[in-house]
C-alpha cells in the first residue's frame, strides 16, 4: 500500500476502502483503445484531432519517454490527426514546476493549454467567426468512456447554441467554508463543495448541480478564463500530486460550466442596468430612468405564470440547425434549456414578489430621493453588484420579468439597436462566447463489478437497439483478486468491446 492512497481522503480508518480498491487502480481493460475506436466509428466524420494525455516515464539510461501504448502507429504515421502528449507538453510554466502528477482532476485543470495545430493555424489563416469557435473546442473523455451511437457535431457543440452541458440531479451550496469533515467525504464531494465554494464567492450564493461524469465540452478559452479567475486555488491544485493528498481540490469541469452560465448571466445584467437603463451613462439612475425599469417590470410581471407566452428556444433546437443548414443533434437530443431563452437559472422560479425597493435599492420606487442629491444606492455599480453578486436571486427575476415583455429572445435586455449599437455588439459577442445548451445526456454510467453483471446490464441491454446509450463510462469496481472471476470478466468485456467496437481504427499497429 502506497502512503498517498493510506492518507487518501477515499481511505477510512481500517483501511478497508483502499485495500479492496487498490489493484482496479492500476489494471488495465484496453480501455483507452476501444474507446478510440468508438470516437472513430461514431464521430470521425467530424472530430478534428485526438490527443492522448499520458506521463513521461524515466528509462534505464535515465531519459525521460512518454508512455505510449504498444498497440499505436509510430507518430509520424498518425501525427496529423493524434498526438500523446506528456504533461510537460502541456503544463503552465509554474504549474510544471509540481510534476509529475497521478491526479486526474490535476491533468484536467489543465488540458486547455494542450497545444492544438489547428489553433496555430487559426492565428495566420483568415476564418469566419462561425469557423474560428468550431476549431478551439474541447471534448474530453476519460479512458473508460465510449461512444455508443453515431454522434452529430451539435452533440458536443454548435455555433448557433454553443456547449452542450449535461448535470446530475444533485446540487452544492456551500456557505460556509468546507470544513475537515467536508475534506474526508466520499468520491468528488469534497472538490464539488470546495468548488462551490469558491463559486459562491465570486458569483453569489446558489445551488449548483453537478456535472455527469461522461465526455465535456467547452472552448479553450473559456475554460482557461474559468481556471485563471481563481489563480491561488488553480495553482495549488496543479500541484497535488494524488486524488485526496490534501483534501480539497478545484474541479475544473464543474467550475467551468457555472462559470459559463454565471457569466452568460452576468452579461445580460450588465447589459440592462449599465447601458440600457442608463443611457446618459453618467453612473446613476435618475428618477425617469428608475421609472422606466420599474415600467419594464410591471410589464413583464403582467405575463408571470403564463407558461405558454414565451416561445422556448430549447424544444426547436433541432429545426434551429436544419434550418442553419447544420446537422441536429443524434444523441443528446433531450435539451432542457439554451442560453437564448435566458440564463439556466431561471428556468424552475416564481417571481410574482418581486420588490423593486427591496432587490434593486431602498427606496427605487420613489422621487424624493433625488430631490436634494444623488443617493449612491441608486449608482449602477452598486445595482449591478446587487442583482449579480450580493442578491442573485433579485438578479434572476428581474432577469425573467424583463423576458417576459417578449414572445421570444433576449432583446429586453440588450442595448438598443438604433440608439447604442456599438455596446450592443459587445454584448452580443460575450452571450456568443458564454452560449450553452443543457441537456439530458443520453449516457450510461456502470460501476463494472463481475462478468455477469457485464453480461446482464451491458450486452444483453446493449443488444436491445431501443436500449443502446450514446455515451457509456465503465468505471471499474472490481474487488476480487480471484482470478478465475477475473478471466472470466476479461473476456465478457471483450466481447462487449468487440461487439461494439470490433473494428481497428487506422491508429493501431496491430489488433
Amino acid at each position: 500500500m502506497r502512503p498517498y492512497e493510506l492518507n487518501s481522503s477515499l481511505n477510512d480508518d481500517a483501511g478497508e476502502w483502499i485495500a479492496s480498491h487498490g489493484v482496479n487502480r492500476y489494471r488495465d481493460w484496453d480501455e483507452l483503445r476501444y474507446s478510440i475506436r468508438s470516437v472513430e466509428k461514431h464521430a470521425g466524420s467530424f472530430r478534428n484531432n485526438i490527443q492522448i494525455l499520458v506521463n513521461a516515464v524515466e528509462g534505464e539510461d535515465g531519459t525521460m519517454s512518454k508512455q505510449r501504448p504498444t498497440w499505436l502507429k509510430d507518430d509520424s504515421e498518425i501525427q496529423s490527426a493524434l498526438q500523446v502528449l506528456s504533461q510537460e507538453d502541456f503544463f503552465g510554466a509554474e504549474e510544471a514546476e509540481c510534476l509529475p502528477t497521478f491526479n486526474s482532476l490535476t491533468i484536467e485543470n489543465q488540458i486547455y493549454n494542450t497545444p492544438s495545430d489547428t489553433d496555430r493555424v487559426s492565428r495566420d489563416v483568415p476564418l469566419t467567426e462561425k469557423l474560428r469557435l468550431t476549431i478551439i473546442q474541447i471534448f474530453a473523455m476519460s479512458d473508460d468512456m465510449f461512444l455508443g451511437k453515431p454522434h452529430a457535431a451539435s452533440d458536443i457543440y454548435s455555433p448557433l447554441f454553443g456547449t452542450v452541458m449535461g448535470f446530475k440531479p444533485n446540487s452544492y451550496n456551500t456557505i460556509v467554508p468546507p470544513s475537515e469533515k467536508d475534506a474526508l467525504r466520499f468520491g468528488e464531494k469534497p472538490y464539488l463543495i470546495y468548488t462551490s465554494w469558491m463559486l459562491n464567492r465570486r458569483f453569489g450564493t446558489r445551488k449548483r448541480k453537478g456535472q455527469v461524469h461522461f465526455g465535456h465540452s467547452l472552448s479553450r478559452s473559456v475554460y482557461k478564463e474559468a481556471m485563471e479567475a481563481f489563480p491561488r486555488p488553480a495553482l495549488k491544485s496543479a500541484c497535488q500530486k494524488f486524488r485526496g493528498e490534501t483534501g480539497f481540490q478545484l474541479y475544473s469541469w464543474y467550475n467551468a460550466f457555472h462559470y459559463t452560465i454565471e457569466r452568460h448571466r452576468e452579461a445580460l445584467l450588465w447589459s440592462y442596468i449599465m447601458i440600457r437603463s442608463d443611457p446618459d451613462r453618467n453612473g446613476y439612475l435618475n428618477w425617469e430612468e428608475r421609472q422606466a425599469i420599474v415600467s419594464d417590470l410591471e410589464e413583464g410581471l403582467a405575463n408571470e405564470g403564463r407558461n405558454s407566452f414565451r416561445k422556448r428556444m430549447y424544444y426547436y433546437v433541432a429545426k434551429s440547425l436544419g434550418d442553419a443548414g447544420l446537422e441536429a443533434p443524434k444523441v443528446n437530443v433531450e435539451t432542457t434549456w439554451t442560453s437564448l431563452d435566458g440564463p439556466a437559472t431561471i428556468a424552475n422560479i416564481d417571481c410574482f414578489e418581486f420588490n423593486v425597493n427591496e432587490c434593486l435599492a431602498p427606496g427605487f420606487s420613489s422621487p424624493s430621493w433625488d430631490e436634494r442629491s444623488d443617493n449612491p444606492v441608486f449608482s449602477t455599480a452598486a445595482i449591478f453588484d446587487r442583482l449579480a453578486r450580493q442578491d442573485p436571486q433579485c438578479g434572476d427575476c428581474l432577469t425573467k420579468l424583463l423576458l417576459n415583455r417578449v414572445e421570444q429572445g433576449l432583446s429586453p435586455l440588450l442595448p438598443h439597436a438604433d440608439k447604442d449599437a456599438e455596446h450592443r455588439q459587445t454584448v452580443l459577442k460575450a452571450l456568443k462566447r458564454y452560449s450553452y445548451v443543457v441537456v439530458e445526456p443520453d449516457a450510461l454510467f456502470t460501476m463494472v463489478t463481475d462478468a455477469e453483471q457485464v453480461q446482464v446490464r451491458l450486452i444483453d441491454r446493449l443488444a436491445d437497439p431501443d436500449k443502446q446509450a450514446g455515451q457509456l463510462c465503465l468505471n471499474d469496481d472490481v474487488t476480487t483478486d480471484n482470478e478465475n472471476e477475473l478471466l472470466a470478466l476479461r473476456e465478457t468485456i471483450s466481447r462487449l468491446f468487440n461487439e461494439h467496437w470490433g473494428t481497428p481504427s487506422r491508429f493501431e499497429a496491430w489488433s
